[in-house]
C-alpha cells in the first residue's frame, strides 16, 4: 500500500498518475497540470547531411573544412540523441509517479 509521503497529509488515497490523468475529463484544468512531458520530434536528417556534404567535400581535396562538417553533424547528432534519452528519461519518471488524491501532491 502507498501513502502519500508528505508528513502533512500521510493519506493512504494514492494513484498512479498516469492512470488519473487518462481517467480526467478533457476540459479539467488538472489534464493540463498533469500531463506528460512532450517528446520531441528527434529527426538526424540534417546531422546526416552535414556528415555526407563534409565526406563530398573532402573528397573534392577541402579536407579541414569536409572535417569540420564531417565533426559537426556528427557533434550535432550527438547532441539530438541525448536530448531524446533525457526526454525519454523525463517520460518514464512520470510513467512511474504517483498523485496524492487528498493534497494533490506528486511523488
Amino acid at each position: 500500500m502507498i501513502a502519500c509521503p508528505s508528513p502533512k497529509c500521510s493519506s493512504p488515497n494514492v494513484a498512479d498518475l498516469p492512470h488519473y490523468w487518462r481517467s480526467l475529463p478533457s476540459d479539467s484544468p488538472l489534464k493540463v497540470e498533469y500531463a506528460p512531458p512532450s517528446k520531441p520530434k528527434v529527426s538526424y536528417w540534417a546531422a546526416l547531411a552535414a556528415i555526407a556534404v563534409g565526406i563530398v567535400v573532402i573528397t573534392e581535396g577541402a579536407i579541414l573544412l569536409g572535417l569540420l562538417l564531417v565533426l559537426g553533424g556528427a557533434g550535432w547528432g550527438g547532441l539530438v540523441f541525448k536530448a531524446s534519452q533525457w526526454a525519454e528519461a523525463q517520460y518514464a519518471a512520470w510513467s512511474q509517479s504517483h498523485v496524492c488524491l487528498a493534497c494533490t501532491g506528486r511523488f
